[in-house]
């Protein structure tokens, strides 16, 4: 057996990496404006809160996880830069077609398209950086890269904000195609995608790290690879399953904060762009960067299973701050408690990648990740948006009840996920033990 221990020069190593969060921006971007032009899309189309976090949620999710497995192996198998630009290039004309859309079922089919697209970027993504980096230097590229969809968020805000003080009338292309400001947003976010699928044609995939000789043969079957997480499944289910309650809080709020603003506080749109479009890009940023730093100082206190401790802190503090921060904060306050809660729910989101990284053979990594895409996005993209209208729509029967609708989630997401985490200290231990890490 062989093994290729030569890493890339640092700054290419960077650049890289650098080019996979730039990549990360706009997918969340295209991926996120929905939610920031809900109520928008809503009136122009007739919609309900359920029907529209259908479409936010379950008409983006359903393509993304069907696709993440398939791209997950190509990832195992062939050129990953190939793979990424494949992904590119399908979200981004599918994010054009969202701007093209006349009525619920167009949109869907669009959105489905963004989500096929998009489910190449993670498992290529985190399979790139992992041969780009040792594993003792992994932890903060992999941070800068997860800061991706928080960055991305915010600026979708941001950026929905100024695009609509220009475009704040339907404007007429072509002669007879009349578009409405948020089918002009969607059209114009769609061509960095374009121009990004291009420009990663000159990157190289880097060889792969720590493949041994036969390793590299096409013998391994998905049977192997999920074999192998089943015989581990104390050490994965903390980091698949318990992260997909706190997705479901992280999506439920990123989808659903600005219409609460909207609804409950009174806040104009362009107000939810600038003032939450920050609080996104600044909290969401901090906390993935601060997780990894926190788990080192655990560790370095001889703290075994660090990653889960971190994840059982943010699955209390969120269980008591979200109900606080829905139903008791004034206008003026409330900012600050969604400021603390996105802290939070990001916290752990960097911790675990690189948790799965690590105890995953590099030749099941792609396969690995695309099972995260695939169980944290099943209930956190399909389930945080329309549980949240579910208990508007169906349960309180309100829709200006969405505040008791996001409370409730906390309290049920919050719970569940903190059992899990504490649960999984000593099987997680084990696996880091057996890989020596």
């Amino acid at each position: 057996m062989s093994t290729q221990t030569i890493w890339p020069n640092k700054r290419y190593a960077w650049f890289f990496t650098s080019i996979l969060l730039f990549a990360y921006i706009i997918s969340f971007i295209d991926r996120q404006m929905i939610n920031y032009l809900a109520l928008d899309i809503k009136e122009d189309m007739g919609l309900s809160d359920f029907q529209m976090s259908f479409i936010m949620g379950w008409g983006f999710v359903l393509s993304y996880i069907i696709f993440s497995i398939p791209f997950g192996r190509f990832v195992d198998k062939i050129n990953r830069v190939r793979v990424l630009i494949g992904g590119i290039v399908i979200w981004s004309i599918a994010t054009a077609g969202c701007g093209l859309s006349k009525g619920p079922f167009q949109l869907i089919l669009s959105r489905s398209g963004v989500g096929a697209g998009e489910a190449a970027l993670t498992p290529a993504s985190w399979s790139i950086i992992s041969d780009l980096f040792p594993v003792e230097r992994r932890g903060f590229p992999m941070s800068i890269y997860l800061m991706g969809p928080y960055i991305g968020q915010g600026l979708s805000l941001l950026f929905g904000a100024q695009i609509l003080r220009i475009y704040n009338e339907p404007i007429n292309l072509f002669g007879n195609l009349i578009l409405q400001p948020w089918q002009v947003i969607f059209i114009i976010i769609a061509i960095p995608g374009i121009i990004l699928g291009l420009f990663m044609f000159t990157l190289k995939d880097p060889s792969r790290k720590g493949v041994a000789e036969d390793e590299t043969r096409e013998k391994d079957s998905l049977k192997q690879v999920f074999s192998y997480v089943l015989n581990n499944i104390g050490a994965y289910f903390p980091l698949l399953v318990g992260s997909a309650f706190i997705v479901v809080l992280l999506y439920g709020v990123q989808s659903w904060v600005p219409i609460f603003l909207q609804r409950i506080h009174e806040w104009e749109l362009t107000r939810v762009g600038d003032q939450y479009g920050l609080v996104a890009l600044f909290a969401g940023s901090l906390g993935v960067i601060s997780g990894p730093i926190v788990e080192r100082f655990l560790t370095k206190m001889k703290i075994n299973a660090a990653t889960l401790i971190v994840c059982f802190i943010t699955a209390i503090v969120l269980t008591i701050l979200g109900p606080i921060t829905f139903l008791m904060l004034s206008s003026d306050y409330v900012l600050y408690g969604i400021f603390i809660i996105s802290f939070f729910i990001t916290l752990p989101l960097a911790l675990f990648a690189t948790s799965l990284q690590n105890i995953t053979p590099n030749h099941y990594r792609g396969v690995v990740s695309g099972l995260y895409v695939l169980t944290v996005n099943i209930t956190g993209y399909g389930l945080g948006p329309m549980v949240v209208a579910f208990f508007t729509d169906k349960v309180f029967k309100d829709e200006m009840a969405i505040d008791m609708s996001m409370a409730t989630i906390f309290l049920i997401c919050g719970p569940i996920s903190a059992i899990i985490f504490y649960l999984g200290r000593g099987p997680f231990s084990e696996a880091l033990r057996i890989k020596n890490l």
